[in-house]
């Protein structure tokens, strides 16, 4: 393993960082008045974080699904931020665990 591959992050720290990443947008969810916005949270966002959540749980790092979950989020998560500047930080959560994932699948 090269220097390089020993400061990337592993499976466990893209998994944190994408169940906090849930738990915030679970947290947003439920403090919206607007049923839609929260809807578009719950039927679309988290779903897709749960679909990359299972590939990565299993060890499959450089499974494309991972980073077209992260990716779909993070556009839902983009097109909120569009309808309320509030979603921006949970955009750039997403962000930094696409981020993260990409970098994560790299070990691989």
């Amino acid at each position: 393993m090269t220097p390089e591959q020993s400061e990337l992050p592993g499976p466990a720290e893209v998994l944190s960082l994408l169940e906090e990443a849930v738990e915030f947008a679970e947290t947003m969810a439920a403090q919206l008045s607007d049923r839609s916005l929260a809807m578009r949270i719950g039927e679309e966002l988290i779903p897709a974080l749960y679909n990359a959540r299972t590939y990565l749980e299993v060890g499959y790092l450089s499974s494309p699904e991972i980073r077209l979950g992260i990716s779909k989020a993070s556009l839902v998560a983009s097109d909120l931020t569009d309808a309320d500047p509030k979603f921006s930080p949970l955009h750039s959560r997403l962000r930094v665990l696409q981020e993260e994932a990409g970098l994560a699948s790299r070990t691989v």
